[in-house]
């Protein structure tokens, strides 16, 4: 290869380094902010609170029903009914799972998102604690291969309520 080529080369590839460079530097943002100033606190008046109202449960507010986790399931299903006489808006619930002799195998603790109006049901479902699906619902139909059966005790921690104006 000529001397000619090589330098044209050096050349080319030099003003492509620095095309990038300064490209690049174009695109930077400082991650610094500098003179930030305190918010200031802001009075809410009655009027301007959120229409929700949060509650620990009570006995008998709500109740669970029709539990569902087959072997293979990514997903577990559970009926909540609203026995209160307020909307729910949000539930936050444990489902703690127990073995075939009664000790803990795990807890879990969800925070969903249901709006169940007064005396109506409404179906919830949420991500398997079984990831290596190993474990069976006792309630579910028992699979063909070995599997471990579990059961379920569920319980309402929180419920958020739709406060009526």
């Amino acid at each position: 290869m000529s001397d000619a080529r090589v330098i044209f080369r050096i050349v080319l590839l030099a003003v492509a380094v620095t095309l990038v460079a300064v490209v690049a530097s174009g695109q930077r943002q400082s991650s610094r902010r500098g003179k930030l100033k305190p918010s200031v606190a802001v009075q809410v008046s009655g009027s301007q609170c959120p229409p929700f109202d949060t509650v620990a449960v009570a006995e008998g507010m709500v109740s669970f029903a029709g539990y569902e986790k087959t072997l293979r399931a990514t997903r577990e299903t559970v009926f909540l009914s609203n026995l209160s006489p307020k909307e729910v808006a949000r539930v936050v619930f444990r489902v703690t799972y127990y073995d075939a002799q009664g000790r803990q195998l795990h807890v879990a603790r969800h925070d969903m998102y249901a709006p169940v109006p007064s005396g109506e049901t409404r179906r919830l479902d949420f991500p398997t604690w079984d990831r290596q699906y190993t474990f069976y619902y006792v309630g579910s139909p028992r699979p063909r291969v070995p599997a471990i059966p579990y059961s379920v005790k569920i319980h309402p921690d929180t419920l958020v309520f739709v406060n009526e104006r």
